[in-house]
């Protein structure tokens, strides 16, 4: 994707198309004929998607905070509009352009994060195989194909130049602000009580944990720019405005009353601090390694500790935080922790392929135990899905699947780290703490959800993904070769 555009049309000929397409608006309007309407909007999107191919596919990524989720178009099958229609018309023209053109970059193809890209949707397709609800995870498994297709693969070629990357994020920025706004104004006019903020992001989000996490995204990018605007040319009127933006975004988060995405925000900012103090990668894998010991080993004495919290959810913010660790009484992670055992259960079943992508909600239920489930627990799976992308890809995709997610997430973010401690451009260096500290919110969010199958978390996902690579092979390897020449 060398080149902005399939088609070099010259602009009269696209001005006189308009015109032509708005005459026949106004003839259907005139008529009655109100399904012609529909002709002008099917031409143009067709027409900007060739003539501005690469800016096209950036668009339909940025406005997936906006897209409206139909549950049911028949056949059990739901859709979000108007995105996912148009990521699906997207896929398969890439599909034919890489047919078309032959081959793919080979720096791309030999990255380390691309390789690991790769092997994961290869297993996604084998587990698919020994799934026991075939049908289920193949179109699971082709949603998420088309998300790395075009958010990933395609994003790395159009991100070899800076001012998409920034585009890109700049674009979804903006459409998260005005859900943001739209939210806040109808949870206002109920006076943001925690009661009302599950709902109050509907018809955009069905959740408000999802509501919550895409919000995240995006508040490091407004953090860098507010505090660092010049870097990328910002005018100095603009640096408050952005300032007041993000506080926004940060409010959209308080009163969603999301205990994960606030925890998540501390986790990005505790990344932060570790970049501030050029903390080596290598190092934090150990302490987690350690940490994570300890923790298997003390589990019944932490587990008694977390047992003497009786804090349950509350309105008041404080109180809300407290809950956090309450596993004895609070229905909300009691109830996660009956998800994890049952995902526990399962691999144990099917330790090698899983029980197959998008069905762990079908098939937890056999595999509750009375004395786990809680006031909110159900059989039919109507009630969330495992509630952790760790645990889910334990359960569908056995435990290679398990261990190939894993390893995505350590490779950006060392991938991330590395960028970061060796560029030596300002402009690089901030636009990888930006989608890194993005990332680290949605990974640690992660823990305790799962939403990467909706183009809303999708989305930014592997788009931020792709920046990490984008970074690494057009940029930071480019300055090494500078320098080594020198």
């Amino acid at each position: 994707m060398r080149k902005a555009s399939v088609i070099h049309t010259p602009v009269s000929w696209i001005y006189l198309l308009s015109v032509l397409l708005g005459i026949v608006a106004c003839w259907a309007a005139l008529h009655h004929f109100y399904f012609v309407f529909a002709i002008p909007v099917i031409l143009a999107i067709v027409i900007y998607s060739l003539y501005r191919t690469e800016k096209f596919i950036l668009l339909v990524g940025a406005i997936a905070p906006l897209s409206v989720n139909i549950n049911d178009i028949g056949a059990g099958l739901g859709i979000a509009l108007p995105t996912e229609p148009l990521i699906m018309m997207v896929f398969i023209f890439l599909l034919f352009y890489f047919i078309y053109r032959g081959k793919i970059e080979k720096s791309l193809l030999q990255h380390p994060l691309t390789i690991c890209v790769f092997v994961y949707l290869t297993w996604l397709w084998i587990s698919s195989g020994f799934s026991t609800m075939g049908m289920v995870s193949f179109k699971y498994s082709l949603a998420r194909t088309w998300f790395i297709v075009v958010f990933f693969i395609a994003a790395i070629l159009i991100f070899r130049r800076m001012k998409n990357i920034h585009f890109f994020l700049k674009a979804i920025s903006f459409c998260t602000l005005v859900l943001v706004i739209f939210t806040l104004t109808k949870h206002g006019t109920e006076g943001f009580v925690r009661s009302s903020s599950y709902s109050v992001s509907w018809p955009f989000f069905p959740d408000h944990g999802m509501y919550a996490a895409a919000i995240a995204f995006c508040v490091p990018i407004l953090a860098f720019y507010t505090f660092n605007g010049r870097v990328f040319r910002f005018h100095y009127i603009w640096l408050p405005i952005v300032g007041f933006f993000l506080l926004v975004l940060l409010f959209g988060i308080v009163v969603s009353y999301t205990r994960a995405t606030w925890l998540s925000l501390v986790a990005a900012l505790g990344v932060f601090l570790l970049l501030r103090f050029k903390i080596k990668f290598s190092w934090i894998i150990a302490f987690l390694a350690v940490v994570s010991v300890y923790a298997v080993i003390n589990q019944d004495k932490i587990l008694y500790n977390l047992e003497a919290n009786k804090q349950g959810s509350s309105d008041e913010l404080e109180g809300h935080v407290k809950s956090v660790s309450n596993i004895s009484t609070d229905p909300s992670n009691m109830e996660r922790i009956n998800r994890w055992k049952c995902a526990m259960r399962m691999v144990q079943k099917r330790p090698v392929f899983g029980y197959g992508p998008g069905t762990f909600v079908f098939n937890y239920g056999v595999f509750q135990q009375s004395n786990e489930m809680t006031i909110i627990s159900t059989n039919s799976g109507d009630l969330g899905d495992a509630h952790s992308e760790y645990f889910s890809a334990l359960a569908e995709m056995g435990i290679p699947g398990f261990a190939l997610w894993i390893t995505m997430v350590l490779i950006t973010m060392g991938t991330a780290f590395k960028i970061i401690y060796k560029t030596n451009s300002r402009q690089v260096k901030i636009t990888a703490m930006m989608v890194l500290l993005g990332l680290v919110t949605y990974y640690f969010h992660a823990l305790l959800n799962n939403y990467s199958q909706y183009d809303k978390i999708a989305v930014p996902l592997w788009t931020f993904m792709a920046v990490i690579v984008a970074l690494d092979i057009f940029y930071l390897k480019k300055e090494s070769a500078i320098v080594a020449v020198k």
